[in-house]
């Protein structure tokens, strides 16, 4: 019997968020999308009135959500995707339109997950490098 093989991947490792932040004066730190205020009270509330349903999965197309959400922009719900934070919804897109060999330009100074996914689903990468 023979394994599968993992693909060789050459990325960066992701890091998330604290680095130097003990070390700073600053009490609120917002290069992770976390909030200084906190959660809303509304949704504080509207948690409440659902927590002791948690027992079940949720929907995993999301389609409640999607249509509420649909219905106020004015959007076809089809054309809506969800995801646990903004890199999900990019590696869903890279792994829908990326293809090994296609060539795929980043900012030097952007979200590493960029690169990683970009370079997971086989893409050449170019960094653009701007002098400050």
């Amino acid at each position: 019997m023979s394994f599968p093989k993992a693909n060789k991947i050459n990325a960066e490792k992701y890091v998330a968020g604290l680095s130097l932040f003990k070390q700073k004066v600053a009490k609120v730190k917002l290069s992770a999308n976390e909030s200084a205020l906190g959660p809303s009270p509304k949704a504080i509330q509207e948690y409440k009135k659902v927590a002791n349903n948690f027992k079940r999965y949720p929907d995993s197309d999301g389609t409640f959500l999607r249509k509420l959400l649909a219905k106020k922009f004015h959007l076809d719900f089809k054309r809506i995707i969800l995801g646990s934070g903004s890199d999900q919804i990019f590696e869903l897109i890279c792994k829908a339109f990326i293809r090994k060999g296609d060539e795929v330009i980043v900012p030097q100074f952007s979200f590493i997950i960029y690169r990683i996914y970009s370079k997971i689903n086989g893409a050449k990468l170019f960094m653009l490098k701007k002098k400050i």
